[in-house]
């Protein structure tokens, strides 16, 4: 009875894991579109501002530092989004390595109980508690480079708003 009791416990705390990690991937194509659309954004300016530049004479030195000021917002756009999708490349692998545990221990319990793997031993306990760490370090990297992609943005807008103010009294 209590055999049937801890496997219920299981099967319900695996079920209950294997729909947080479809919510997160859910959530990570989401932000992987949203993504997406940014970079078709930034390459469809890109190729505006090329074809503005091709099309004007390069005799005309006042619209130099037009076009370099867009070019340089362009730029910076770009190694936002670069970073921005590091850190989603990094977050979608360790949501890889999620899916994977879930099926392992699916698998195993998925075994009769003669076949399931004896109780843990010290060098296993030691390995699992590596491996928590493991990720515990992948998780705070994935929140470094999302750090680092809002600093980017942050001293992208404030370039903007800097470089916004004097144009506008023109």
């Amino acid at each position: 009875m209590a055999d049937q009791t801890d496997e219920l416990k299981r099967s319900a705390e695996l079920a209950r894991e294997q729909s947080l990690t479809e919510l997160e991937q859910a959530i990570g194509d989401r932000e992987q579109l949203t993504g997406d659309r940014e970079q078709a954004r930034i390459d469809q300016e890109q190729f505006e501002h090329d074809k503005q530049r091709r099309g004007q004479p390069t005799t005309d030195t006042r619209l130099a530092p037009i076009f370099d000021d867009r070019q340089a917002r362009i730029d910076r756009e770009q190694l936002n989004r670069d970073v921005s999708q590091e850190g989603l490349d990094h977050a979608q692998e360790g949501r890889d390595h999620q899916q994977a545990a879930l099926d392992g221990a699916r698998v195993i319990l998925s075994l009769p109980v003669s076949e399931q793997p004896d109780v843990a031993d010290a060098a296993a306990i030691r390995r699992g508690a590596m491996e928590r760490a493991a990720a515990a370090r992948e998780r705070a990297e994935t929140a470094l480079i999302r750090a680092q992609a809002a600093m980017i943005r942050a001293q992208a807008a404030e370039t903007r708003a800097r470089d916004s103010g004097p144009a506008s009294s023109i």
